[in-house]
């Protein structure tokens, strides 16, 4: 699987996962290390940071229910947006 497919899968999947919480994937912030993909994720909810456990929970089910779907591994990196700070 390439970076663009890659990209656009985890964007669409995102996008489904609703609550309010906008996921913004970092381009710059995605390495692949052998069928291993590292992935950086900014979560945002009215402008702010979402709590850091709630990202992590969310980036765990999303990185299992990927796993199960598709033929790569996907680990999430929380991100933190320095413009608007933690919640």
């Amino acid at each position: 699987m390439g970076l663009e497919q890659l990209l656009a899968l985890l964007r669409q999947r995102f996008v489904a996962v609703g609550h309010g919480i906008t996921f913004d994937v970092i381009e710059g912030g995605v390495r692949q290390d052998g069928d291993c993909w590292y992935v950086s994720v900014l979560a945002t909810r009215n402008g702010r940071d979402v709590p850091r456990e709630l990202a992590v929970n969310v980036f765990a089910n999303v990185e299992d229910e990927f796993e199960q779907q598709h033929p790569v591994s996907v680990l999430f990196i929380p991100a933190v947006d320095e413009q608007v700070g933690q919640s």
